[in-house]
């Protein structure tokens, strides 16, 4: 059978997110449709670094030494972010924070830049619930309004220019969050490049967004010089504020689950001359981080593979477009 990332070659790099679980239940699955894989959680620098100021690279050098034995490339995910930071570093002084973070980023190159093509170098910066323009954070309460563009200018003069560097977020398609990451990455951009590319991580359900937001979000992005990735897709069959529990797919759901994906591959194949990755946030239903959110213990069956690993029809649909 030829793979997804057979089908995709000549217009972009197909993607999983991965951890421990899925390279040991969907190895195969992986090693056949996939040629990206972005590490789920084992990058992220409060995973990797604990309250003794030591690095523990168990959990990433797994997922690395699997990637580089398969001949996949990697997303660096990521940098910086609100989450998933290691908290215990803002009891230090503004100087030795910036050189913590120096450091970290001059690690990750040295141990996997190799195989790893980009990075997201800020994630989730811009704040969706309210008026706000930025997310609250601890980078953002040491370092300024400015913080975003301090990091890239970072990781810009430590990472060779053949790096590319993503701000990612999501909500990307919805209109005001949309309009304040153009300024974020704008306002990052207007001395000199140092953004090379928006992720957008394209967390969707069946009803939203609409596929004209989607395209409306690439277009906005396009204008401003950037490469596009599709750094998270996965599709649920509820709505966000869905709260019902279901034993099994429901035959209706799985129809427009089918269609809806081919929706989007066919936007993504429309504007490949600006997307250079589509990336699933997972392999399989068998786990996937919806299993627990915004609902805990429920499937959402958000991906191409059933829960037994068994292709779905989505798979079949975005593959014969």
């Amino acid at each position: 059978m030829c793979g997804l990332k057979d089908v995709y070659k000549d217009y972009f790099k197909i993607g999983a997110a991965i951890n421990s679980v899925t390279v040991q239940n969907d190895s195969d699955i992986i090693k056949e449709h996939f040629n990206s894989i972005t590490f789920e959680n084992q990058m992220k620098y409060g995973v990797l670094f604990n309250e003794k100021y030591e690095y523990n690279f168990a959990g990433a050098d797994e997922l690395y030494d699997f990637a580089k034995a398969n001949n996949l490339e990697i997303r660096g995910h990521n940098f910086v972010w609100h989450n998933q930071t290691p908290y215990h570093i803002f009891n230090k002084s503004k100087e030795e924070v910036w050189e913590l973070l120096a450091n970290h980023i001059k690690i990750m190159y040295e141990r996997y830049g190799d195989i790893t093509k980009c990075w997201d170098v800020v994630n989730e910066a811009v704040e969706d619930k309210s008026s706000a323009y930025l997310r609250k954070s601890p980078w953002l309460d040491m370092f300024g309004d400015d913080y975003c563009k301090k990091v890239f200018e970072l990781a810009r003069n430590i990472l060779p220019n053949n790096v590319q560097l993503f701000y990612n977020d999501y909500n990307e398609y919805i209109p005001e969050k949309r309009d304040k990451i153009a300024k974020l990455i704008n306002s990052i951009n207007k001395d000199g490049k140092l953004v090379d590319g928006v992720g957008m991580q394209c967390h969707v359900n069946l009803y939203y967004p609409t596929i004209d937001l989607v395209k409306e979000a690439i277009e906005l992005y396009a204008s401003l010089g950037l490469r596009i990735h599709i750094t998270e897709m996965d599709m649920s069959h509820f709505r966000f504020d869905d709260t019902r529990i279901l034993e099994a797919p429901d035959p209706h759901l799985e129809e427009l689950h089918t269609k809806t994906y081919g929706d989007y591959f066919k936007v993504f194949r429309e504007y490949s001359d600006y997307i250079d990755n589509v990336t699933l946030w997972g392999v399989s239903d068998s786990y996937t981080w919806l299993d627990n959110f915004p609902v805990k213990n429920r499937k959402n069956w958000p991906l191409l593979f059933d829960e037994e690993g068994k292709a779905k029809p989505a798979l079949y649909t975005i593959m014969d477009i």
